[in-house]
C-alpha cells in the first residue's frame, strides 16, 4: 500500500509558485509518459479450465505460475506441517540475498521503500525501468543475474533516481549508489577464471575483504582430516575472514552466529513443524537439523541428512539448509534454499522401472570400472509437488533435485531423487507452441513431440536425477 503524504503548506505552495519561473521541470527521456502500447506485458491466454500459466514478461525473463495438485487431499496435520515448512524456508530468505553480495539487502530495501512510498506519476518511461530493475532483484535473490552472474544495470539514469530519492525523503549513500549504477562495481558474482582470481573476482559474500583465493584454499587444507572416510561438507556454513593480525578464521551461520536473527525464526517454524510431522523418522531428522542451526556442528548436518535420507513414508518431504555450493568460486559454502514438497504416488511408481533398474545402468555404465558402485543402495525416486521454495530454488527454481551431495552418505545410506512434477507441467504448459514450431524438422516430428515430449522430458529429467547423480563412485583420497 502506498503511502499517504501531508499536504504541503500553503506558503510553501505560495512561495512556489512565486519562483516557478525559477525551478527548473526535470527532463529526460525517463520523464516521458510511457507508450503503454510497446510493452508486452507478455501474460499468458487461460487454458481450459481458466488458469493463466504465463503471468508476466520483463527484462529476459518470464513469470511463470504453478498449481499445487493433493494439496486437497492433505490432512489437516499434512496441511499445518507444510505451513510451517513453508514458513520456516521464508524466514531465511534474506540470508540468500547477503550471501549473494553484502550490499544485496541495503540496495533491495532502499528499492522497496522508494516503490511503496513514490507517490508520482508511475506512468513514465523512468518509472517502468525502475519496477523492471527492482523485479530483476526479487527474481535473482540480488542484483546479479541468477544464470549469466552479470550485474544488472539499471536502465534509468542517475538523474531519474535523485528525482525518486527527493521524491520519497530517501537517503542514498555513495557507496550504494555507485554499486547500483557502476557497471565496473561488483560487476560479476561468481568468476570462474582463474587467472583473474576465483574469490578476489567474485562479488558473493562467503569471502570477507581482503581474503584471497589462496588464504581459502590453505585454510580448508589445513582443517581436512586426511584418511577420513566419513568427513563433514568443510565450509559449507561459513564465511571466512580476515582479522587485523591476517589470520583467517570462520564466521559460522548458527543462532549466536552469523546470520543469527534469521536462523532464531527459522528454528521457531521448524519447532512449530515437529508438531505435525508423519512419522517417527521425519521427526528425527527435522531435531538434528534445529540441532545443526543451533550449533553450527556440521556433524549434525551429516546425521540430518542420513535420518533424512531414511525418510520414505511421508506424504510431505522438505529440503531445507545450506545446500548446492555452486555459487562459491571455491565450492566449499551452500547457498541457503527450501522446497517443501507433496508426494505424487501415482506419478511415483510409474518411475519406479528406473529405481528398480539402478544397478542395471551402473554396470552398463561407459566408464571405468573402478568407478562403478559395486552394490547402488538406498535409491529413492518421487514425483512430487512443490507447495514452496524459498533461496537459492526460488523464483528461479529447479525441475529436479538429488541429494545429499555427500558423497560418502550417498554411497553409504543412498539419496533421494525427485522430479518436481507440477513445475515441469507448469514449464510445458506456459511454453507454448512457437519453440517447437521454430525448431521442429517437419510436420511429423511436430505431431511426435505433442504426443511424447511431455513423458520424454519427464523420463529425461528422471535419468538425469537417479541414474546419473545416483551412479560412480570417487576414487580413494579424491
Amino acid at each position: 500500500m502506498r503511502k499517504i503524504f501531508s499536504t504541503i503548506p500553503v506558503l510553501a505552495l505560495i512561495a512556489l509558485v512565486f519562483l516557478g519561473s525559477c525551478t527548473s521541470t526535470p527532463e529526460g527521456e525517463d520523464f516521458q509518459t510511457l507508450d503503454v502500447s510497446t510493452i508486452d506485458k507478455g501474460a499468458g491466454e487461460p487454458d481450459e479450465n481458466g488458469f493463466v500459466w504465463q503471468s508476466e514478461q520483463f527484462a529476459d525473463l518470464k513469470i511463470v505460475r504453478y498449481q499445487v495438485p493433493g494439496w486437497e487431499h492433505l490432512t489437516d496435520s499434512q496441511q499445518a506441517l507444510v505451513y510451517c515448512l513453508n514458513m520456516a524456508g521464508l524466514s531465511g530468505r534474506d540470508m540468500m540475498y547477503d550471501q549473494n553480495n553484502r550490499y544485496n539487502l541495503r540496495v533491495r530495501r532502499l528499492l522497496e521503500s522508494i516503490h511503496e512510498s513514490f507517490d508520482g506519476d508511475r506512468g513514465t518511461i523512468g518509472w517502468n525501468r525502475f519496477e523492471v530493475y527492482l523485479k530483476r532483484i526479487w527474481f535473482s535473490n540480488g542484483i546479479h543475474h541468477h544464470y549469466s552472474n552479470k550485474k544488472h544495470i539499471p536502465e534509468f539514469s542517475g538523474e531519474y533516481l535523485d528525482f525518486l530519492l527527493e521524491a520519497t525523503s530517501s537517503t542514498c549513500s555513495a557507496e550504494i549508489r555507485e554499486v547500483m549504477m557502476d557497471p565496473t562495481v561488483h560487476s560479476k558474482k561468481v568468476e570462474l577464471d582463474g587467472e583473474k582470481g576465483l574469490v578476489e573476482g567474485s562479488s558473493v559474500n562467503f569471502y570477507g575483504p581482503g581474503v584471497t583465493t589462496e588464504d581459502a584454499r590453505a585454510y580448508f587444507d589445513s582443517i581436512k582430516v586426511k584418511g577420513d572416510r566419513s568427513p563433514v561438507e568443510y565450509g559449507l556454513n561459513s564465511r571466512l575472514v580476515k582479522l587485523e593480525n591476517n589470520e583467517i578464521v570462520e564466521e559460522t551461520y548458527k543462532i549466536g552466529g552469523l546470520y543469527n536473527d534469521a536462523l532464531v525464526e527459522v528454528v521457531k517454524w521448524l519447532n512449530e513443524a515437529i508438531k505435525y510431522t508423519e512419522n517417527d523418522k521425519q521427526a528425527s531428522a527435522m531435531r538434528h537439523l534445529i540441532k545443526y542451526y543451533e550449533t553450527g556442528d556440521l556433524e549434525e548436518w551429516s546425521l540430518y541428512n542420513i535420518n533424512w535420507v531414511k525418510d520414505t513414508e511421508g506424504v510431505v518431504d522438505y529440503i531445507n539448509g545450506f545446500v548446492e555450493v555452486y555459487n562459491d568460486p571455491l565450492g566449499y559454502t551452500g547457498s541457503y534454499e527450501t522446497i517443501v514438497e507433496i508426494k505424487d504416488f501415482e506419478a511415483s511408481a510409474r518411475m519406479a522401472t528406473l529405481m528398480d533398474n539402478a544397478q542395471w545402468f551402473e554396470d552398463h555404465m561407459p566408464f571405468a570400472e573402478n568407478h562403478k558402485k559395486d552394490e547402488v543402495v538406498g535409491i529413492t525416486y518421487n514425483v512430487v509437488s512443490v507447495a514452496g521454495e524459498a533461496g537459492d530454488a526460488s523464483p528461479s527454481t529447479p525441475i529436479g533435485v538429488n541429494l545429499p551431495n555427500s558423497n560418502w552418505i550417498r554411497q553409504v545410506h543412498g539419496s533421494k531423487s525427485v522430479s518436481l512434477g507440477n513445475i515441469v507441467s507448469a514449464y510445458a504448459n506456459a511454453s507454448g507452441g512457437g519453440m517447437l514450431a521454430e525448431f521442429a524438422h517437419d510436420e511429423a516430428e511436430m505431431r511426435r513431440v505433442e504426443a511424447h515430449g511431455d513423458l520424454a522430458g519427464k523420463l529425461h529429467t528422471a535419468m538425469h536425477e537417479v541414474i546419473g547423480h545416483a551412479s560412480g563412485k570417487l576414487e580413494e583420497d579424491v
